[in-house]
């Protein structure tokens, strides 16, 4: 049977119903209620009693890691505490990619994105990256950028400084280089480096908390838990595949992820795709 978990409240108590959610979201709202922080179009940040976010809308807003779908989505104010009603919803995670690429595969599927991307790829971000692009951000970006490259390459150097410039950079809730370094960190767990994104973690977590809001907090640690929306998992899958899949249908849904986040995210993984092809050639 369904039970109520209620939040810390001040008169009615609003109580939405969720339907299905990512792991992290059922784990954040196992602990009790909470808090709109946060309010957009279609959907609401929810502050957790235990100070974790969970991102709340309709089935529309997608899946994630940090994300719950709500059987309806009242308009509700900023402040305002609320109670979720559990015990039926669906708990998604993503697919499991697992295990180093193939480099033949892995050049062929980057360049099929890179040609895709090229005609949609959102320039307002970092997602310029994936393509070769040029704008004010990725110029001012381009240290930190470089550095986050060599020590891709570096395998267990310590992660450079420079670096840290990426958290908190451009625009958005999630700023473009908090989702870049999210990409990479998810990229790193799909291809069986989880050494290298505990250490990448373990570099930024602290610069994090300095330097940026704590809702991209949230999406960052998702992220170095190997998680993050489902949009980039698909396209991190058929990056990583076997097949030189058609790619229309992936960037769609990478489109409505944010404003530019879904493209930011994705030009951090093409990061690491290229990082494996520089390690393979420098073996031969």
């Amino acid at each position: 049977m369904p039970h109520r978990l209620h939040a810390r409240s001040f008169g009615i108590v609003n109580t939405l119903t969720l339907i299905e959610c990512g792991r992290l979201a059922r784990e954040a709202l196992s602990s009790g209620g909470g808090e709109i922080c946060a309010v957009f179009r279609r959907s609401i940040y929810l502050r957790a009693s235990d100070q974790r976010y969970v991102c709340l809308g309709d089935i529309a807003i997608g899946h994630g890691p940090i994300n719950g779908a709500v059987r309806a989505l009242p308009s509700l104010a900023l402040g305002t505490h609320v109670s979720i009603q559990l015990g039926d919803e669906v708990i998604w995670s993503p697919e499991h990619i697992g295990g180093p690429p193939d480099p033949f595969r892995l050049a062929g599927n980057l360049h099929s994105l890179e040609r895709a991307a090229a005609a949609r790829v959102c320039r307002d971000g970092l997602g310029g990256a994936l393509i070769g692009e040029d704008s004010r951000l990725l110029r001012h970006a381009q240290p930190a950028l470089q550095a986050f490259d060599r020590w891709l390459d570096s395998a267990s150097a310590p992660v450079p400084g420079a670096v840290h410039a990426l958290i908190g950079l451009g625009p958005g809730l999630t700023p473009s280089g908090d989702d870049y370094l999210s990409g990479a960190l998810v990229a790193l767990r799909a291809i069986g480096k989880g050494e290298s994104a505990d250490q990448l973690w373990q570099s930024l977590r602290g610069v994090a908390g300095e330097r940026t809001h704590p809702i991209s907090r949230a999406h960052l640690a998702a992220a170095a838990a190997g998680e993050a929306n489902e949009a980039l998992h698909v396209c991190l899958g058929q990056l990583l595949g076997n097949d030189d899949a058609p790619w229309e249908g992936a960037l769609a849904r990478l489109d409505a992820v944010g404003h530019c986040s879904g493209w930011d995210g994705l030009a951090g993984a093409a990061a690491v795709a290229r990082s494996v092809l520089r390690q393979g050639r420098a073996l031969q």
